[in-house]
């Protein structure tokens, strides 16, 4: 059942011969396990469920305000609140999110106690270009420390770049650093994510809100190419602190209307609204 890429899955169908266009991606499944489920509120994504992780969406009206993420990363617990802010003089543009994060500690005693090792506060500052297109994206973070005055202390940007038709996004460059008095000092390690090779079959992430895709991209910017709307066959990773570059490749399979339903090992699981 594999690829000539050696990935598994790439020949599984599933259920998805007979579904129109009006459908929802419900699942991304492994041959191992359900990696994310999609649940819905009439035609909002108001849930999804992870392997180790739970995140609730709040609207106000149709546009996303809140995010609610509560979940194990590397062994940390970690709860996390993403509040949306739009120019509403600007025909609503997502122009500020702002979060507040706790990571938590097990303390093993009975009852168990959960302790705070660390508490953050973040700010993501997106910005678009003339055609609308996600053009950047610009991050500070400082921890919360009590009696003394907060600050933000680091930072990442990174920018993007589409082809010719805007449809797809290329790569995406990251550079991190640190904040000095305010002030964005020069970035020590930068990051490349180079996406090639598209097809012309229809991306499963054009079905997912863009407030919890750039919010994906936040935890993981490998994650960026589910902003495009076709299919990327390679992803180059890069970075300066690494010799050499990280390639992955793999075929994507599709049904009767284009849209994917196998790739990256993963299964994409489709139901109808």
């Amino acid at each position: 059942m594999g690829d000539d890429d050696g990935n598994l899955l790439n020949n599984m169908n599933g259920n998805q011969d007979g579904l129109g266009k009006d459908r929802f991606l419900y699942q991304e499944v492994t041959s191992a396990k359900v990696l994310a489920q999609y649940n819905y509120a009439g035609r909002k994504l108001v849930q999804v469920l992870e392997d180790s992780a739970i995140t609730n969406i709040s609207y106000s009206g149709d546009l996303i305000s809140r995010i609610d993420y509560n979940g194990v990363v590397e062994g940390d617990s970690i709860s996390y609140i993403q509040e949306f802010n739009y120019d509403i003089m600007n025909g609503n543009v997502l122009n500020l999110i702002t979060e507040t994060k706790s990571v938590y500690e097990d303390i093993h005693t009975v009852p168990f106690i959960d302790i705070i090792v660390k508490r953050t506060n973040t700010m993501y500052e997106p910005t678009f270009d003339a055609s609308g297109k996600l053009a950047s994206v610009l991050s500070k973070t400082g921890n919360v420390v009590p009696l003394t005055p907060f600050v933000f202390t680091s930072y990442w940007k990174v920018d993007y770049t589409y082809n010719s038709s805007k449809k797809n996004v290329t790569n995406v460059y990251k550079e991190i650093g640190s904040i000095v008095m305010g002030n964005l000092e020069p970035s020590p390690v930068y990051e490349t994510y180079d996406f090639t090779e598209y097809d012309s079959g229809i991306n499963p992430y054009t079905l997912i809100p863009f407030g919890y895709t750039l919010h994906k991209t936040f935890q993981n910017p490998y994650l960026n190419y589910r902003f495009s709307a076709n299919n990327p066959k390679k992803i180059i990773w890069e970075t300066n602190v690494e010799p050499f570059p990280h390639v992955e490749e793999t075929q994507y399979n599709y049904d009767a209307l284009k849209y994917a339903v196998t790739g990256w090992g993963v299964v994409y699981d489709y139901r109808p609204f």
